[in-house]
């Protein structure tokens, strides 16, 4: 009886270590080569876009984007998208926005009806258009930040645009938020929209400056958590100083 058991206690360590190889061996998973980093963007842009891009990519996650699409909404969200990628460092879109030729005037009217219709915006005539050769000047001021980006969008979405210079204004709260609270109100906002990476970025807040150190997987991380804690009522800078280490 003895013996049996000790014979079965081998065969469950036997087990046992099967069972553990599959994660340890994810743990120390390989970097993507530059040549499987660009298949897999292929593969993802696939979902989005039936047509094809020229894509290039490095073995330390450099990616280059060169194509067509017809407004500069798509060439924002081609980047978007390819920077939630892991093994993505560094973005080089070079697409190029085949847009009908509209006059300026038209543009920026376009714009402005537009911008009234947006539910988000809550005050849209606090917010100035200017376009200059099928460039958009964005100014004035706003109370929130999503307002900027709701403003942005607007405009990304129209013919005739080829670039976008936002430089609206967030009026800073009307009451002022304490370190502690946003300290709070901060690991709510990472435990709740980024849980894969909360343990591993750090911050700090000195008189609602939010320094953001420590790692996350993709630039699409780094770039919204900065966005994310921005429109947090009481910040009034966020100093992004996370790395982008995707095989942590």
């Amino acid at each position: 009886m003895k013996q049996r058991s000790v014979w079965m206690f081998g065969i469950l360590l036997v087990l046992a270590a099967f069972l553990v190889l599959p994660g340890t061996t994810q743990a120390k998973m390989k970097p993507l080569t530059g040549k499987q980093l660009k298949i897999k963007i292929e593969d993802v842009l696939a979902r989005y876009y039936e047509e094809p891009f020229d894509i290039t990519a490095t073995d330390n996650g450099e990616v280059t984007i060169k194509g067509t699409v017809h407004t500069l909404y798509d060439k924002l969200r081609v980047f978007e998208i390819v920077s939630k990628i892991r093994g993505v460092r560094v973005i080089h879109n070079l697409l190029n926005v085949d847009t009908p030729t509209l006059p300026d005037d038209i543009i920026q009217s376009n714009i402005e009806n537009e911008l009234h219709i947006v539910r988000s915006i809550l005050e849209p005539d606090r917010i100035k258009v200017h376009v200059d050769n099928g460039i958009v000047f964005l100014s004035g001021e706003v109370s929130f930040y999503r307002e900027k980006l709701a403003a942005e969008t607007v405009a990304s979405w129209q013919k005739g645009v080829l670039g976008i210079v936002n430089n609206i204004k967030v009026l800073p709260p009307k009451k002022a938020v304490s370190d502690d609270n946003l300290r709070f109100i901060l690991r709510e906002v990472l435990k709740d929209q980024f849980p894969t990476v909360q343990d591993q970025v750090k911050f700090t807040v000195n008189k609602g400056v939010v320094t953001v150190t420590g790692r996350v997987h993709t630039m699409w991380e780094k770039k919204n958590i900065t966005d994310e804690f921005s429109r947090i009522r009481g910040v009034r800078k966020v100093i992004n100083n996370l790395k982008i280490a995707p095989y942590f």
